[in-house]
């Protein structure tokens, strides 16, 4: 009999998803040993972006949640994520601060990564180089392949950024994600076999948000496909905009025939926990979603979608949400499709809050709308439209962008703009937007 694997998202993409990151590490604490003896492929830990969230909000220090993770789970490799650009913000920052980010969060008891570079069909050399960084501590490697819904991402498309994936070496697993929870059952029938025909034998992961209701569904179809690890989350925190569940993941295997190493008593404890938590906390729980077809147009991802609610609310516009999700999908159609993923699907939402609060769209470009069309993030699947390119390109900030390739520096270089720091405070001042760290490091970047 078939045995699917689980890894668990339930500290990581489930808390972002449903509660913007804001799952603290004493939340986490009491139940980890439970959760080590439910018999997970992996367990996801929040990475360089949710230790930004933790340090402004939660006053605390993503690395010590590491080790004390690590401590009481012992059995399961705990998980992080990057993406090949930026380790904590949306600025292209030097390569060193990935690699130092890699090795101190190494250091602190991660033993997988989950690495995101998967706009084009060329993997780049900042791919490669951090592939190996990662390879050197002894790490295990997951590469995103990351799924979008246009007339460009085609199967086709999708079967060549597997190609160039498996090509890398030293991979360990390809994670297709869905985080638009745009995958359909149908789709996911042609797409997983082209996905697994270039993976030349590397294990696919599948990873779909509930964002339209149709995960649970296409997990099925995945299964029936041959495909046999799944991201899951625990009851409490599944469903809306989060995952589905490990039960009902469990559960739909079982009538395909399939089994699970999964101990279903510890992870009703581990249920059971979360229930009783949020109930004390007066947090929400996930619950599942009817079809939306609205997800479609815009495609915002599940863990955009909980900051992007928080961040309307702080700014008294939660009643203009869906406002700015119709604009979203118009401003995504413009830029040409990008896949609606980290920093994609920020930059779009960026242009998209501005253009609906300005009055005039296009009134204010962020920054990294100018440096998306200019491919600082890299090469575009997709074309943007001519006259939205003219506005961007002679907007008055795109001058100090125009031919300008920020410089790499080494780790040694990079220790030099504050010396005495440990590389775990110089990496929890990177952590700080509006540190001096941070200002250093632009002030060095914009004299080139």
């Amino acid at each position: 009999m078939n045995e699917i694997q689980l890894i668990d998202q339930t500290t990581r993409d489930a808390q972002q998803s449903l509660w913007g990151f804001m799952m603290p590490t004493e939340m986490m604490l009491p139940i980890a040993p439970v959760v080590d003896q439910v018999g997970y492929k992996a367990i996801g830990v929040v990475g360089a972006r949710g230790a930004v969230m933790a340090r402004r909000y939660l006053n605390e220090n993503i690395f010590d949640r590491m080790r004390l993770l690590s401590e009481k789970i012992v059995k399961t490799p705990l998980r992080s994520s990057f993406t090949t650009w930026s380790a904590f913000g949306f600025d292209v920052e030097p390569i060193a601060a990935l690699e130092l980010w890699i090795r101190q969060a190494f250091a602190s008891g991660i033993r997988s990564f989950w690495i995101c570079d998967y706009q084009t069909a060329k993997m780049s050399e900042r791919l490669s180089y951090l592939v190996n960084v990662a390879k050197s501590e002894g790490a295990d490697i997951v590469v995103a392949l990351m799924y979008t819904l246009s007339p460009v991402h085609t199967d086709d498309l999708f079967a060549q950024k597997t190609r160039a994936i498996a090509e890398l070496g030293g991979v360990n697993a390809i994670h297709l994600e869905d985080a638009g929870g745009v995958l359909t059952p149908d789709r996911t029938r042609t797409l997983v076999p082209a996905i697994q025909k270039e993976a030349k034998g590397i294990p696919i992961e599948i990873h779909s948000h509930c964002n339209a209701g149709l995960a649970p569904m296409c997990y099925v179809e995945a299964m029936k496909e041959g495909a046999m690890a799944f991201h899951t989350a625990a009851l409490p925190l599944a469903n809306g905009h989060s995952m589905p569940s490990a039960e009902n993941t469990i559960e739909n295997a079982r009538h395909l025939g399939l089994s699970s190493q999964i101990d279903q008593e510890a992870l009703k404890t581990v249920s059971d926990y979360y229930f009783e938590e949020i109930r004390k906390r007066r947090m929400e729980t996930g619950v599942p979603v009817e079809y939306d077809y609205f997800q479609f147009r815009h495609q915002v991802p599940g863990g955009m979608m909980g900051t992007l609610r928080k961040q309307l609310s702080e700014m008294g516009m939660i009643d203009r949400l869906e406002e700015v999700l119709k604009e979203i999908g118009v401003v995504r159609e413009e830029f040409g499709y990008p896949v609606m993923a980290t920093p994609y699907s920020q930059v779009v939402g960026a242009q998209a809050v501005f253009n609906v609060t300005s009055g005039e769209r296009y009134k204010i470009i962020p920054d990294e709308v100018i440096r998306y069309a200019l491919e600082y993030y890299g090469e575009l699947d997709g074309t943007l439209e001519p006259n939205i390119m003219d506005k961007i390109i002679n907007s008055p900030k795109a001058k100090k962008f125009m031919n300008r390739k920020p410089p790499e520096i080494t780790v040694d270089e990079l220790r030099k703009i504050a010396p005495g720091l440990s590389d775990e405070d110089l990496l929890l001042q990177l952590a700080t937007p509006e540190g001096e760290f941070r200002k250093k490091l632009k002030s060095l970047y914009e004299r080139y």
